[in-house]
């Protein structure tokens, strides 16, 4: 409780900033913001016009009432109800300590709900610092509370969206390299098959060589695009699997050396959790070639019951964290760990390089929206 060692000199104080004229009542009395002035017993002695239309109490109901007298109801922001020992006036009061932004759903008399930002302070005699009043000011945030609201939600349905297109891309990547490698594929080989037998019948192969060259290489790229497409190593062989092969892959074209690690054997992964990890990695290990001047690539991949951990360390010169932002690869990367429920970190490592970790918490997987 505030020391208020002499109470009649409080009041008058308050009375006398109460009755003051000239430009500080007239800017009080000017604000969008509410404004209550309460004694040292809690006792609100003052209000501006804002207060009224706010609260939506007139001056005279609020005047000479202590704040739960007032007849509304406030609420915390998950909808449960807002104690009167935790509002910022008593907090205030009982405290002595300044109370800033806290958000309070206020239920009026005659019904509504309008949210507010509530600050709370001590008011104090500049001369013998002794305090004599509380003042309350708060301030209606509803409308910008809706178009926040508004924001989110269509961030939100964006990031489905998004969910979703990449759900349809890959069906789309896992059909047609499906239809190449069986239709494409297989009349490749017959025809090979067929040249084959036809060449032999002939006894002039050295004259067909060319073309058995050209139809391995037909082949080989009908192979590739496939494998481009969707590697088949993800569906047949499992997660961890793909990964390996991706990082030898990533070996050979590009000289740096990749090395994975697995925490612990590999339970089952949903399909759509797996391609959307593999697409991480494909796309981590693309900036690395590109931008990390690497000579070596950590991988280490653990699941266990909890979550999913995949994390990519290189020893290149390390990233430059204002770039982040602005950056559409690591943004997609995000955003896809996001739909997946997950997270992804990327920062500096040391002594040099950059980590790249991604985790995906399984049970909050299995309560997240799928198409």
């Amino acid at each position: 409780m505030i020391d208020a060692s002499s109470p009649l000199k409080a009041k008058r104080a308050l009375q006398a900033l109460l009755e003051s004229d000239g430009k500080y009542r007239s800017v009080i009395a000017a604000m969008t913001e509410g404004i209550l002035l309460l004694d040292m017993d809690g006792i609100i002695m003052g209000c501006n016009p804002s207060a009224e239309r706010i609260l939506g109490i007139p001056r005279e109901m609020i005047q000479d009432r202590d704040f739960p007298e007032l007849g509304c109801r406030f609420f915390r922001e998950d909808g449960s109800a807002f104690p009167d020992r935790n509002q910022p006036p008593t907090v205030t009061l009982n405290t002595g300590n300044p109370c800033r932004n806290v958000v309070m759903g206020l239920q009026k008399p005659e019904g509504g709900l309008t949210w507010v930002r509530v600050d709370s302070e001590v008011l104090s005699n500049p001369e013998n610092r002794m305090p004599f009043a509380i003042m309350v000011s708060f301030s209606d945030i509803s409308e910008s509370r809706k178009q926040r609201e508004k924001l989110e939600q269509s961030y939100n349905a964006m990031r489905e969206l998004s969910f979703r297109l990449q759900h349809v891309r890959e069906a789309e990547r896992t059909s047609i390299a499906r239809e190449i490698h069986d239709e494409l594929g297989s009349l490749l080989t017959s025809v090979k098959f067929d040249l084959s037998w036809a060449v032999e019948k002939s006894g002039n192969r050295a004259e067909f060589d060319g073309v058995f060259q050209g139809l391995d290489a037909a082949i080989r790229s009908v192979k590739k695009i496939c494998t481009a497409l969707r590697p088949s190593i993800l569906d047949d062989l499992g997660l961890f699997a793909a990964l390996e092969w991706q990082a030898g892959e990533f070996s050979k074209k590009t000289g740096i050396r990749c090395r994975v690690d697995a925490g612990s054997s590999e339970p089952a992964v949903p399909q759509d959790v797996a391609t959307g990890i593999f697409r991480i990695f494909q796309e981590t290990l693309t900036n690395i070639a590109r931008h990390a001047e690497a000579v070596n690539v950590l991988v280490k991949f653990d699941v266990s019951n909890e979550d999913i951990s995949l994390v990519v360390t290189d020893d290149g010169k390390g990233i430059d964290l204002r770039a982040t932002s602005k950056s559409l690869g690591i943004l997609g990367m995000s955003e896809r760990a996001r739909a997946l429920g997950g997270e992804l970190s990327v920062r500096r490592a040391s002594p040099s390089g950059t980590e790249v970790a991604l985790s995906i918490p399984l049970e909050r997987r299995a309560s997240s929206r799928h198409p």
